[in-house]
């Protein structure tokens, strides 16, 4: 409880039910305004004239109610962080803001970049620059998130260069978490072994029907097909995205398409019988709290009654800070446009089981996902001269700045990253297959307990 907060609301939990349930209560609103509280005539006699006039104030205030729930909102989240920020210890009046330092960076070069962030001399408060993003995309993306959204949003996040993001991602193009069991591995060994943990996660075997959507440039799709021996079909929407997967698969079965994920159920060219096994790796962040359901229950009904779906996200701390909303923010402006659909663990295993899923087993990997972004981070240094010789040195800083505030928020937990592996509810037979599969194996012995 704060003073900007006496009543100890979570607006975290506020805005994910505002924003999930927005087409129900924008709805009930319009049809309250028209057909709830007709106006109220008032009468007025003076002397012997008289005159009747409409009252239009409940209407009004009605119409009024929405968006200035939004505005407050907004008001109470920027009051509320200077708070914080103050409680913190945060010299708010001597400094600027983090994200106002950041931009300074990103403009001029100014100052050291890993300064700027672990320093913790910069507080992460709201200022007009989020206010202004916060209340453009919550109504555009967030509220309205439609097929049109997906396909406008797709070049800001994917389509800016091939050798973009090979600068990026290296020689494996993987925009996802690899796994580091070791510690030491690099990063395409991390890579490979994320995906055949994939693999063992859903018990793939030769000759199985994979579907992979939001299949990126398509590397777990070759892998998936050369190594493990599967029948992939992958979905992107990025154009640059299937040209690449397609020169990488020429030799092999995989079956590379351009389709938004939302409208996959409109093609006639897809199995009937549905799939062995369906994998997402952070693609469902795109689809948006709103649409959330539609997806994954399309996804159960691609999916064999005795397959098993493997779902990777990209998600949120429940226990959230200041920081965590800020870098959300410059993720949803300069990185992924639309992706609002990262939430904490709790809010996806909800989504899941009421789509009519069961989850049968869950890894929250955020440190090694730290690890991934470091990684990529080596790469962007590395490939400082060509990239700011094309794109320019701006460009160059905020991709370094998404990149090393990405290393941040995945280490200390404002971001982190799910794993779950997941069958249809009430399929006794798969369940108990899955469970007899994934039983914890080579735990350390502590001996006789009695």
């Amino acid at each position: 409880m704060t003073l900007t907060n006496p009543l100890g609301i979570d607006i975290f939990e506020l805005v994910l039910f505002l924003v999930e349930f927005s087409h129900y209560i924008i709805g009930g609103a319009a049809v309250l305004l028209v057909f709830a509280f007709p106006p109220e005539s008032i009468v007025s006699v003076n002397g012997k004239t008289k005159s009747v006039k409409k009252d239009y104030s409940k209407k009004i205030a009605l119409a009024l109610f929405v968006p200035g729930l939004i505005v407050t909102l907004v008001a109470s989240v920027i009051f509320a962080s200077w708070e914080d920020a103050y409680v913190r210890g945060y010299e708010i009046f001597k400094y600027p803001s983090l994200r106002s330092k950041l931009e300074n960076y990103i403009e001029t070069g100014e100052d050291d970049l890993n300064d700027i962030l672990e320093s913790d001399k910069y507080a992460p408060t709201f200022g007009l620059v989020e206010a202004r993003y916060l209340m453009k995309d919550l109504l555009r993306h967030t509220v309205f998130h439609s097929n049109d959204h997906n396909e406008d949003n797709i070049d800001e996040g994917y389509n800016k260069g091939n050798d973009w993001f090979k600068a990026t991602l290296g020689e494996s193009m993987m925009y996802t978490t690899g796994l580091y069991p070791n510690g030491n591995e690099t990063l395409e060994e991390a890579q490979d072994y994320k995906i055949d943990y994939v693999a063992d996660a859903i018990e793939l075997e030769p000759g199985m029907s994979v579907l992979d959507i939001g299949c990126g440039w398509t590397y777990v799709a070759n892998r998936l097909t050369e190594k493990h021996g599967a029948n992939v079909t992958g979905i992107t929407l990025s154009k640059e995205q299937l040209a690449w997967g397609k020169e990488l698969n020429k030799e092999n079965s995989a079956t590379i398409l351009l389709q938004d994920a939302m409208q996959l159920k409109q093609r006639t060219d897809l199995p009937e019988e549905g799939y062995d096994r369906v994998t997402s790796l952070e693609m469902a962040e795109h689809v948006g709290i709103r649409r959330y359901q539609e997806f994954l229950k399309m996804v159960h009904s691609m999916l064999k009654d005795d397959g098993v779906f493997y779902f990777q996200v990209a998600g949120l701390r429940r226990a959230w800070r200041y920081e965590d909303l800020i870098w959300g923010l410059f993720m949803g402006e300069h990185v992924f446009p639309g992706a609002d659909a990262s939430c904490p663990l709790g809010w996806i295993s909800t989504q899941v089981e009421r789509a009519g899923f069961e989850i049968q087993r869950v890894h929250n990997m955020g440190s090694h996902y730290s690890k991934t972004l470091d990684h990529w981070l080596d790469n962007w240094h590395a490939s400082k001269d060509y990239i700011e010789g094309k794109y320019g040195a701006v460009a160059y800083r905020r991709w370094e700045v998404f990149l090393a505030w990405s290393v941040r928020a995945a280490r200390q937990g404002s971001s982190t990253l799910f794993m779950l592996t997941l069958t249809k509810a009430g399929e006794e037979g798969r369940r108990i297959d899955s469970q007899n599969h994934l039983v914890p194996k080579d735990v350390p012995s502590m001996g006789n307990f009695w």
